[in-house]
């Protein structure tokens, strides 16, 4: 990362002094009512720069990255039994029912059926 080889995604993000500010609270604070606005004065930037910049580095922007971290913890509590009541809070959402919409619109399978899936492979 240090040496620039590493051009864009979130391993460029967290390479970039501002963005890493960002990327680094959203890693430490799943459970944040993140908002474009509160990422953008973490990385001392304006909201349209952070914004932009952000979407150059990672090719996606800051809140389809946060639902996408959001997400993958969720995936690792269900691996370990936990339940979506119990998950929803510490990543963000008010309900299971919350986190179950947005698992949906971003697996494309409820979370109950991805942990079929899981048991399968």
């Amino acid at each position: 990362m240090e040496s620039g080889e590493v051009k864009t995604g979130i391993l460029a993000a967290l390479g970039d002094k501002r963005l890493s500010i960002a990327v680094t609270a959203m890693h430490d604070r799943p459970d944040q009512d993140w908002t474009l606005e509160s990422l953008a004065e973490k990385a001392g930037m304006s909201r349209a720069r952070f914004a932009s910049h952000f979407r150059a580095v990672t090719d996606t922007t800051p809140l389809d990255y946060l639902t996408t971290w959001r997400i993958e913890i969720t995936k690792n509590q269900l691996r370990q039994g936990r339940s979506l009541k119990a998950i929803a809070p510490k990543v963000g959402y008010s309900s299971a029912e919350a986190l179950i919409r947005s698992f949906m619109r971003h697996a494309h399978i409820t979370p109950k059926e991805w942990m079929r899936q899981q048991a399968l492979n």
